[in-house]
């Protein structure tokens, strides 16, 4: 329901963005089309140029985009966001094996760097990387397939925040990197949704000891989501990301 609804939110955006002269498609899914659409509507409105749907964005588009005369206007109203880009991005991908799946998953991971096939090595982080090269402009770790580099993306996220980049340490060499989804405070355990988990992209919950970091892009504010159910989750290991 809440990837339902977040994927309203990105049509709203993107229809609105329509309604000031862009021209970009209405599909729910926000990429690299609908991120330079909205750095124009921006530069066109004198906002700060930051491709993300911001506040002062998020204003500007609700206004009517002809006013009648001596009348404020319209305003249109935005269906909640229910997660953040990067995640629905991941979201959209559920599901997707190593094995079954192998074409489309390889495809889908080409966007950024590529590490290559993923039934043969561990994908967590190229995951990661083409879901935030796939909706920010966001610079990633310079080995992004290595998932504890992850621990110096962005900024500190201050904790297992719905949407932050989460990172395991398994051993000095070893690791799993993941976004979460949800915080379970009383068994101490966060809810990761990424790839290479169990072979494929899926929900898991993982020990809060095992996380190294919890990270934030720099370039997207902070935001509090609610938590997002929808998929059953097992319960990781190491075993099950490698």
């Amino acid at each position: 329901m809440a990837a339902r609804s977040n994927m309203e939110f990105i049509k709203w955006l993107q229809s609105r963005l329509n309604a000031y002269g862009c021209s970009v498609e209405v599909d729910g899914v926000w990429g690299p089309a609908s991120r330079q659409a909205l750095l124009a509507f921006q530069k066109k409105k004198r906002l700060p140029q930051t491709g993300i749907s911001d506040k002062a964005a998020v204003a500007k588009l609700r206004r009517s985009v002809v006013r009648p005369r001596g009348k404020n206007g319209v305003s249109m109203p935005a269906p909640a966001e229910t997660m953040p880009p990067w995640l629905a991005e991941m979201t959209r991908r559920m599901g997707l094996h190593e094995v079954r799946n192998n074409y489309t998953l390889m495809e889908w991971l080409r966007s950024g760097a590529f590490l290559g096939d993923p039934s043969k090595l561990p994908w967590c982080g190229d995951a990661i990387e083409t879901c935030i090269v796939r909706t920010l402009n966001e610079p990633v770790p310079n080995n992004p397939f290595w998932a504890q580099a992850w621990r110096n993306f962005g900024i500190d996220a201050c904790g297992p925040k719905v949407g932050a980049i989460g990172v395991i340490k398994w051993s000095a060499r070893a690791g799993h990197v993941g976004i979460v989804v949800d915080y379970d405070a009383r068994r101490k355990r966060v809810k990761l949704r990424g790839g290479n988990q169990g072979n494929m992209i899926k929900d898991a919950w993982f020990p809060l000891r095992k996380f190294i970091a919890f990270r934030w892009p720099k370039t997207f504010p902070i935001k509090k989501y609610p938590p997002v159910g929808g998929h059953a989750a097992v319960s990781g290991g190491k075993a099950g990301t490698r």
